[in-house]
């Protein structure tokens, strides 16, 4: 294997405000004109493959996890200055269309809440959006060491630093998707229609929207039944007549 020589240009991006290790990798090839095919399609196909798809599948659960969020933060911020509309009286008497109306609204924005928060949970976006900017990272900063021959890769040759990275890299993805296929198990277990319905009517019940429903009442307790009378001991028991 051909020595690398790692050129000032080549490591600048570490340096700079808008560091972007996926650059890195394709500088990495360019100053290792004499890389193997092996390496080549690793870093490129492997490597720099799945550090893109990693960042842009967090992007994307970030983005959806947010929306969602400041839908529900801005439904769950109205829907006391709409409670507090209802019984509003015009020119000192109440319109009973106008509170009706406001009462659709309140119930319209439970639901959407209820739905909104279900789908979060039901999708786990914020814990995907985490996961996977957590193991992009790990994959950025694996290459990192690679390239400057710290951590794991001090002291090692070329081809045993790149067979360590491959393991390494391996590793990491691994773990991703053991924990990925947690998070399906655990979605495949969720029972998102119930949780839902009870989420609206909990939130339905929580600003008078509809009647609380009603409680079961426990079970009777058992009849007490009195201890059958004891003899009598010592002095108090009753002597025998004697034949």
């Amino acid at each position: 294997m051909a020595t690398t020589t790692i050129t000032s240009e080549s490591i600048s991006p570490a340096m700079e405000k808008d560091y972007d290790p996926i650059q890195m990798l394709r500088d990495y090839l360019r100053d290792y004109k004499d890389a193997p095919g092996y390496l080549t399609n690793y870093i490129i196909n492997r490597l720099g493959d799945q550090m893109i798809w990693y960042d842009n599948k967090s992007a994307y659960f970030k983005r959806k996890w947010e929306k969602y969020r400041k839908i529900v933060i801005i439904l769950s911020a109205s829907i006391p200055f709409l409670v507090g509309l209802i019984g509003l009286s015009f020119n000192g008497e109440t319109n009973q269309y106008f509170d009706t109306a406001i009462k659709i609204l309140v119930g319209t924005a439970g639901v959407v809440i209820a739905v909104l928060e279900g789908f979060n949970s039901l999708f786990k976006s914020q814990d995907l959006y985490i996961d996977y900017r957590v193991t992009s990272e790990q994959l950025k900063q694996e290459f990192s060491y690679f390239l400057g021959k710290g951590g794991d890769y001090i002291g090692l040759g070329n081809e045993d630093a790149f067979s360590k990275l491959v393991g390494n890299v391996e590793v990491i993805m691994a773990n991703q998707n053991n924990r990925w296929a947690e998070v399906s198990r655990q979605k495949e277990k969720a029972e998102m229609a119930g949780e839902i319905q009870d989420a609206m009517q909990s939130f339905l019940e929580k600003h008078e929207v509809v009647k609380p429903k009603p409680k079961p009442m426990p079970p009777p307790a058992p009849p007490v039944v009195d201890a059958p009378p004891t003899e009598p001991e010592g002095d108090d028991a009753e002597e025998e007549p004697e034949v």
